[in-house]
Formats: C-alpha cells, structure tokens, sequence
C-alpha cells in the first residue's frame, strides 16, 4: 500500500514538474502543444462549410425578449456591482500572475496597423519597453508575423490557482448565478 501511494505521489511531482510547451507559427497556422513526450498540433484558420441558415419567425419580438433580459441581467450585475469588481479583479490577478510564470524563448513578432500614422505611435511605444525574451517590431509593411515559444511550468501555475481558489467568493457567486438564471427562467 505504501508502494502505491508512494507511486501516485512520484506520478503527481513528475505531471506537475514537467514543462509545457506551446508554439504558434503565424506563417504555418499552427498552435503546437509539447507534454512529456507527447507533441499536439492544431491548424488554424479552416473554414467551415457554411450551413444554409433558416429564417428565424417573429425576430422583432425576439430582440425584445434578448434586450429586456439584458437589461434584468445589467441591473443584477449592478446591485451586485462590488461582487463583480471584486471577481474581475481577482481573474486579472490571476491571469497576471500566470503571465509571470511564462518563459518566452525564441519568440519574434512583427506588427503592422492598418494606418501608418498608429503604426508610427505603436513602434514609439516598442522602441521604449525593454523586453528581454520577445523581440517585437513594427514593420511599415502591412505584414503580421508572430513565431511564439512559451514555456509553462504546471507547479507555478497549480499554486497560482489554489491561491485563487482559497480567497474565492464561492457563495456570493453563486447567489448571483441563481439571480441570474431565476431571471432568464422568468423571461
């Protein structure tokens, strides 16, 4: 018995220690997903076939129908305004502190705005940010280009996240939730 528990232990250290390594190729299309091993590519931009889309009855009545439960969704989010202040702030801290934890290596981007005037304000803005492992331009072009390797340790990020769920308002949220699915039944 203390063999398996030992042995679930060791399997949990070496799935939290081992890297994750993500890479997107703009040229390729291609998000690419490395994991002990095991290597997973995603290819982008297929079109799908386009489905001939029905015509939707009474659609004016519907719009009302969408406004006014938006309107009863704004106002619960509104009496309820300090709960989401707190959640976004606590989500952007989170993600921040995830960014934190990334290693960029290899990593060049270039890119292109549609008005050479922003484009001219953008490569100021560039020029003065010091970013030691992502080499990032403006090109004058009108040419995108992003070749991104990020490196993701498990064990920073699962500390992150349990720090996060810790301080989680968990009953406040789901008060709100039931609000809000009380008013979408209701309308």
């Amino acid at each position: 018995m203390t063999y398996f528990l030992l042995g679930i232990i060791l399997l949990g250290i070496i799935l939290l220690a081992a890297p994750v390594y993500l890479g997107y190729d703009s040229p390729e299309k291609r998000i690419k997903v490395r994991w002990l091993g095991l290597t997973i590519a995603w290819r982008l931009g297929r079109e799908k076939s386009a489905k001939p889309k029905k015509p939707k009855k009474n659609s004016e009545s519907r719009i009302d129908e969408e406004k006014s439960y938006s309107l009863r969704v704004m106002r619960s989010l509104w009496r309820q305004r300090d709960l989401v202040r707190e959640l976004i702030r606590k989500l952007l801290e989170l993600a921040l502190e995830v960014c934190r934890t990334l290693s960029f290596r290899d990593s060049v981007a270039a890119i292109s705005l549609p008005d050479p005037m922003l484009n001219g304000m953008f490569y100021a803005v560039i020029s003065n940010i010091d970013l030691q492992e992502v080499h990032l331009s403006v090109n004058f072009e009108e040419r995108n280009y992003a070749k991104i390797r990020v490196t993701v340790y498990p064990y920073r990020v699962v500390g992150k996240l349990a720090l996060f769920l810790l301080d989680f308002p968990y009953i406040r949220t789901i008060r709100l939730a039931w609000a809000l699915k009380k008013q979408y039944r209701a309308g």
